[in-house]
């Protein structure tokens, strides 16, 4: 399929600006921008080129910087518009009618605009940091970004003011005098390009493991790295580790010395191709510079490129998503791995078909001449700005779900789904459940923490048998609802259950089906998960989760943090007398309570005050038996029956709160598991006490305000409880951090984000009504 090389990919270009118009608004408008403008850091760049745009608009613009020395700057000074609306100081004391900044760590806190708008906002990963996403909401009426990949990671992380996408300008470049020759010597090879910081991001490890195994030395190729010096930059380290093969290799070369935009230039223009198997961009200014320069790309599948790059435009890697290991990226975050041997094919088409290589890169030069230059840009801007404006009208997307849940019923599944539905963002939403058959659980009591989701109507059909898992596949396509959802655990569905389900599912009417997958890695040991992409997405709640579904196929799994239950105000306090500890969850043998009650016997010895309590329900297996027989046995061999209370039975989620609250330590020492995320260490969060935590994967996102062990030997669990009893500094250290984490992923922000998901798969022809 083609794309039409005139079609702008930014929604703001759908209604054809009225520029004229769309001007004349902002004639005698004050307008200050601030932010970096000094040097050639990428922000700098984009900052002057778009205050210039701005300018040649006719907009009334004061500029300001922060930066030192920015007087002496020769690229300040060279933007003689630019300079002559600097100001030194900064206007605490002044209102502005618009107030626009750019700068990294974005500051929000002291904007004096009457609208105050964060612009070009360039971003990489899929998670935006939830201290920044408050910040946003709080301070700004707007935010424009620079790609729609910016705009989707925003919103699904839980932005609520208006994200526009404005682009990047490119044709800075195509400006400079083209007087400079390459300074490289002519090997007469043919040159494959890298423009990049060389951050583990821009997946030079994987272009230099491409180019080894598709290229030898008598290929005539060479691979050219223009790059600079910075602590995170990887090429050097990359080639010394491969250097056994670089003898057989055709040449690689690294330029990490400043170039000035003519040489630039140049050394684009002496390229065969620009090779990008970024992990995760932005833009990719670099691939629009090459572009516009007749310079074929080839780019990675993924992110912010992709406005441009395009399958007529660019050659396009494969890839699967992993778990982002950027210095930025949060414990949520995903980044994309390009495929080694993909890439080496694109690059040896691109080099093998000249004639395509020319036809794509001229609709790629026609596409980017359209809609990417610094006016459009500037001309969006201002659109955005126009479209932000405060109103009075609030709309609801009116859509409702059909339901797949364990529903009320004692498992954790049912606790996640009372909580994440019972939230305002899906109030009215749910139309039928089809829930899980009850035989000797009853209902548990409901919870007065929550509000109760109320479906319009419900129907208990599937749960122990094939003959009632084949009820529900006959029963599933009379749902009325637009989107289908499941929330699957491997206990309750099998794979061959899925299998069963998967012809029944996609037969049904729904406009969408969504899946939360509770336990990836459970799901994988049971077969493949082949049967996901019967499901237009997939909510999972880790990034490892996530990687693992992409490397089995799936196109869009989407991490969502589990919820936390807000602290209630009338929490109960713990015993000044003594200094508590809980446990609590499924009783399992990787969760360890054997050594928790042998550790806390340890500590005993020396600090009488402790006292132990055990919420650990049993699950009826064999596993799970011997395991409360084993910690029953502990507690009456040690003697600890009158400082260890211990209760496996199933305790209603109210109670077992309140029981919780009385402790002044909660402990999750878990071993090694199958699970990737734990709904009893998000109810801990809930309790606002402080927490301590084994190293264990599946707590990951626990750590960063987390007590943690260095192992899970008895020794080290007993100075860990010995140090947080007897140091209330220590103990308290982190609380701080952990009552802002419980707000941030509120059962209601995350039922908003898993909302806002929806909605963007959904499209934009859903039917509108004022919220009541």
């Amino acid at each position: 399929m083609r794309h039409d090389d005139a079609a702008s990919p930014y929604s703001l270009d759908a209604g054809r600006i009225d520029e004229r118009a769309l001007i004349e608004k902002f004639a005698g408008k004050t307008v200050f921008f601030d932010g970096v403008f000094k040097g050639d850091y990428s922000l700098a760049i984009v900052n002057r080129h778009l205050a210039q745009a701005l300018i040649d608009l006719g907009v009334n613009l004061i500029c300001h910087t922060a930066e030192d020395d920015w007087q002496g700057d020769p690229n300040l000074s060279a933007a003689t518009d630019i300079m002559r609306r600097m100001r030194d100081d900064y206007p605490f004391k002044e209102t502005f009618d618009i107030h626009l900044r750019n700068t990294w760590p974005p500051a929000t806190h002291d904007m004096v605009g009457r609208q105050n708008a964060y612009v070009a906002f360039a971003w990489e990963e899929l998670e935006f940091p939830q201290y920044l996403v408050d910040r946003f909401n709080r301070d700004l009426d707007l935010v424009t970004v620079i790609s729609n990949f910016v705009r989707d990671s925003f919103e699904r992380s839980g932005i609520t003011i208006p994200v526009e996408v404005t682009g990047n300008g490119c044709d800075h470049l195509s400006a400079v005098a083209d007087d400079v020759p390459c300074p490289l010597p002519e090997t007469g090879r043919r040159r494959i390009l890298h423009v990049s910081s060389c951050f583990p991001r821009k997946g030079v490890d994987v272009l230099i493991d491409a180019f080894l195994r598709s290229f030898r030395a008598d290929d005539p190729v060479e691979l050219i790295i223009k790059t600079f010096p910075n602590p995170n930059n990887i090429s050097a380290s990359v080639l010394a580790d491969r250097r056994g093969r670089l003898a057989d290799a055709a040449p690689i070369s690294i330029i990490d010395q400043h170039y000035d935009p003519s040489q630039l230039r140049a050394l684009y223009r002496s390229a065969a191709m620009l090779v990008a198997p970024s992990r995760g961009e932005g833009f990719g200014l670099p691939l629009a510079e090459a572009m516009l320069l007749d310079v074929p790309v080839v780019t990675t599948n993924y992110s912010g490129q992709l406005d441009f790059c395009r399958p007529d435009t660019a050659w396009l890697i494969d890839c699967h998503m992993s778990a982002s290991q950027a210095h930025v990226a949060g414990s949520h975050s995903l980044w994309a791995e390009p495929s080694v041997e993909h890439l080496g094919m694109q690059m040896r088409a691109v080099l093998d078909h000249p004639d395509e290589a020319r036809s794509r890169t001229e609709r790629a030069k026609s596409l980017l001449k359209a809609h990417f230059s610094w006016r459009s840009v500037a001309i969006r801007t201002l659109a955005a700005l126009a479209k932000s404006a405060p109103s009075t009208t609030e709309t609801r997307r009116d859509w409702t779900i059909d339901l797949i849940s364990s529903w009320q019923q004692q498992c954790g599944i049912a606790t996640y789904s009372q909580h994440l539905y019972g939230t305002p963002a899906f109030e009215g939403r749910i139309d039928h459940i089809f829930a899980r058959r009850i035989m000797d659980d009853a209902l548990p009591e409901a919870s007065s923490d929550t509000i109760e989701a109320v479906p319009r109507s419900m129907s208990r059909l599937w749960g122990y048998d094939l003959a009632s898992l084949k009820r529900l596949a006959g029963r599933l396509e009379q749902g009325r609802g637009d989107v289908l959802w499941m929330q699957h655990h491997p206990g309750h569905f099998s794979a061959p259950d899925m299998e069963l389900l998967i012809q029944p599912i996609a037969a049904t009417g729904h406009r969408l089906r969504v899946l939360t997958m509770h336990s990836v890695k459970e799901a994988l040991r049971g077969g493949t998960l082949d049967w996901t992409r019967a499901f237009d997405m997939v909510f999972v709640h880790s990034a490892e989760d996530a990687a693992a579904l992409s490397a089995a196929g799936h196109p869009n799994p989407i991490v969502m943090p589990h919820g936390v239950l807000l602290v209630p105000e009338d929490a109960p306090a713990p015993d000044p007398e003594h200094f508590t500890i809980g446990s609590f969850g499924f009783l399992m043998p990787h969760k360890n309570i054997d050594r928790l009650v042998l550790a806390f016997a340890e500590a005993l010895n020396y600090e009488p005050r402790l006292r132990l309590k055990l919420f650990n329900c049993i699950v009826p297996n064999d596993e799970s038996r011997a395991t409360r027989a084993t910690i029953e046995n502990l507690i009456a061999y040690l003697g600890l029956s009158d400082k260890v209370t211990a209760r496996f039975d199933f305790i209603p989620e109210g109670e077992l709160r309140r029981e919780l609250m009385t402790c002044d330590l909660l402990s999750f020492l878990y071993g090694n598991s199958t699970e990737t995320a734990t709904g009893a260490a998000r109810i801990a969060m809930s309790i606002d006490r402080p927490l301590l935590c084994s190293r264990s994967p599946v707590l990951r996102d626990l750590w960063p305000f987390s007590h943690i062990v260095k192992s899970t030997e008895i020794e080290c669990i007993a100075e860990a409880l010995l140090s947080l009893a007897q140091n209330p500094s220590l103990l308290s250290m982190l609380d701080r951090d952990r009552s802002q984490a419980a707000h941030w992923y509120s059962y209601p922000r995350t039922a908003a984000r898993h909302v806002t998901a929806i909605e963007k798969m959904l499209g934009g022809n859903i039917d509108h009504r004022r919220v009541a």
